[in-house]
């Protein structure tokens, strides 16, 4: 007989008989919920793609009307006023046209303006619809702030993920964590190259410490759910305990009892565990021994500060339009030295004739 649990493997089913599961725990990865910037762009999530599309060809119209309309204002007020031109007239140009309507997505105000009765009306639609886009899109933003990602469903999501990776330090999670144990999956040989050992050393915890990182940052801990739980009833606030997911790792997790095969005994042990069972001792032992998942009962309670990662998109676009802004710069210094050049030689040929 089997003295203690042991998970069954296609080696073991050779050499062993297996009764039963006595108990319902198993190992697997829990982690919560990681933020939603974790896994996505929180900036394009308030509109659906059809959405900015829409939003797009909407600008596109709105430059071409307003730079229709520019030149009809312009061609009007040069008529009636060719001695006193109003030099805040928006000018009737591609580039003043759009960075006026950008300058209405971003909420900002312009020096120029339209100064005919449809050109008005025109300004005050636009300025009036994008109002309503800027304060819709500022309210998604807040709320997806708050939001937790549901992407990481599989051992490939857990891979591809920005969580970090630890297991519980006992006997068959050192077996089953091991490079001849990972070697056959692709996807557990990277899982435990890239996340379990990353440096070479396999990143072991004992419960308490794994439970406590599950706490503090994205981390996914492969841990006995049956005790950990118990563990993170513990420590968890009532708002951590929203959002605990689970992954399994290797198949079969479940402890079962077992003894050799063809064992005079089996059949005695196999009766006796049913019998048990049966009378409710099994199940009265594993309800006092271990704990189920924690029940979420105040979710939404509680308000998280803003990461680095949740407007880390925001400062890569301001850093590569600086970049850009940078590169117009010399492109328009060189641009003009070349100019001046081409100027002053055309200058010296005609003072030569």
């Amino acid at each position: 007989l089997c003295g203690i649990l042991t998970f069954m493997s296609l080696e073991r089913l050779k050499i062993l008989e297996y009764f039963t599961s006595p108990t319902p725990i198993a190992a697997r990865f829990v982690f919560r919920k990681p933020p939603l910037s974790y896994q996505n762009n929180l900036f394009l999530l308030p509109f659906t793609t059809g959405v900015w599309i829409c939003l797009g060809a909407f600008v596109l119209i709105l430059i071409v009307v307003l730079y229709i309309n520019t030149k009809w204002d312009i061609k009007k007020y040069e008529q009636f006023n060719e001695q006193n031109m109003d030099q805040t007239c928006l000018p009737p140009t591609w580039s003043d046209t759009t960075i006026f309507v950008l300058s209405a997505i971003s909420q900002q105000g312009s020096s120029n303006e339209l100064k005919g009765t449809l050109g008005r009306l025109v300004m005050f639609i636009v300025f009036l619809a994008f109002l309503f886009l800027y304060t819709s899109y500022s309210a998604n933003i807040v709320a997806l702030l708050q939001s937790t990602s549901n992407q990481i469903r599989t051992l490939s999501d857990l891979l591809n993920s920005k969580l970090e990776l630890g297991v519980e330090d006992v006997l068959y999670n050192r077996y089953y964590f091991s490079p001849a144990q990972s070697a056959s999956d692709p996807i557990k040989k990277a899982i435990y190259e890239t996340k379990v050992a990353p440096r070479g050393k396999p990143n072991f915890l004992t419960l308490e410490e794994g439970v406590k990182a599950m706490q503090k940052r994205p981390f996914a801990f492969n841990m006995n759910t049956g005790t950990g739980y118990r563990i993170v009833s513990a420590l968890f606030q009532e708002h951590e305990k929203c959002g605990l997911q689970e992954i399994e790792y290797y198949q079969n997790a479940k402890g079962w009892l077992c003894s050799g095969k063809n064992s005079p005994f089996s059949e005695m042990f196999k009766v006796g565990y049913i019998r048990i069972q049966e009378h409710g001792l099994t199940d009265r032992e594993n309800r006092l021994t271990y704990a189920k998942k924690p029940v979420c009962s105040v979710m939404g309670s509680s308000f998280d500060s803003v990461h680095m990662v949740d407007f880390y998109p925001v400062c890569l676009m301001l850093l590569y339009g600086m970049i850009l802004a940078f590169i117009l710069l010399v492109i328009e210094i060189l641009a003009h030295r070349h100019q001046m050049r081409k100027h002053n030689q055309e200058l010296n040929i005609t003072q030569l004739q």
